[in-house]
């Protein structure tokens, strides 16, 4: 734990940063313009991966400025295992999940509100309320990419891209079991806690992109398929192996 933080902070902002040097001041002065606002007690980590621009210098500099900002840095592109690092280095009793382009503090403070009850609250694009402002084309791939999960997985499983919030003893228990990185870290993580017995509660939120997506939806779409079906038989895998020992 920091020595600036005296005890563990209600909320850990976690944020995968990747060639984000042009925004990265901008929008964390931003962000954290709207915590502080609220009086939020708060740390955020930023778990910068594989950047070839001054990402890692300017997360630097952030820190010295702000004891309550803390960076990471992995030598690889990886989104799903900077989010990995960046939840297991988390202290807060909150863990919160952000994009540098997508934040909503009004959400996490209302996710945190169900966390008694539910171990996991997602930010969802799909349920009533909800507004999705983005291209048809990447409003009609998150509904696939659901539609997966539910077939694959559970029929029940709602949106498990984008804003969550995680209650600290979740992520204790269940970090040390993901094995999925780039799309799918926080996916596993759910659809782990899911069949852990911990409740998941999904809350609309508005979506609108401040900019134009860094990886092709086309790439991404081949690769989230075969980690969904990876991911897949590996827990058949680990049941199979269950039901043996029993």
């Amino acid at each position: 734990m920091s020595p600036f933080l005296a005890a563990a902070p209600r909320f850990s902002i976690v944020i995968p940063i990747h060639n984000e040097a042009d925004c990265l001041e901008a929008e964390v002065a931003e962000l954290l313009g709207e915590v502080e606002a609220r009086g939020l007690e708060y740390e955020l980590i930023l778990a910068e991966n594989g950047s070839t621009d001054a990402t890692v210098e300017v997360a630097k500099r952030l820190a010295a400025d702000n004891p309550r900002i803390r960076p990471l840095h992995l030598p690889i592109p990886d989104y799903g295992a900077a989010m990995r690092a960046g939840f297991g280095a988390a202290e807060g009793r909150a863990v919160v999940n952000f994009d540098i382009d997508f934040y909503d503090v009004d959400f996490m403070v209302r996710a945190e509100r169900f966390l008694d009850d539910y171990g996991i609250v997602v930010g969802s694009k799909l349920i009533v309320g909800s507004e999705d402002r983005r291209s048809w084309f990447r409003r009609r791939v998150s509904w696939v990419f659901t539609a997966f999960l539910r077939i694959l997985f559970d029929r029940k499983i709602d949106d498990t891209h984008g804003m969550k919030v995680v209650r600290r003893d979740v992520v204790d228990r269940f970090l040390p079991r993901t094995v999925m990185t780039k799309d799918l870290f926080d996916t596993e993580l759910v659809l782990r806690a899911r069949r852990g017995g911990i409740e998941v509660r999904a809350i609309p939120v508005v979506v609108e992109e401040k900019r134009k997506p860094r990886l092709s939806i086309f790439r991404r779409i081949p690769r989230a398929i075969f980690g969904m079906l990876r991911l897949r038989v590996l827990f058949w895998k680990e049941r199979f192996i269950g039901a043996g020992r029993e």
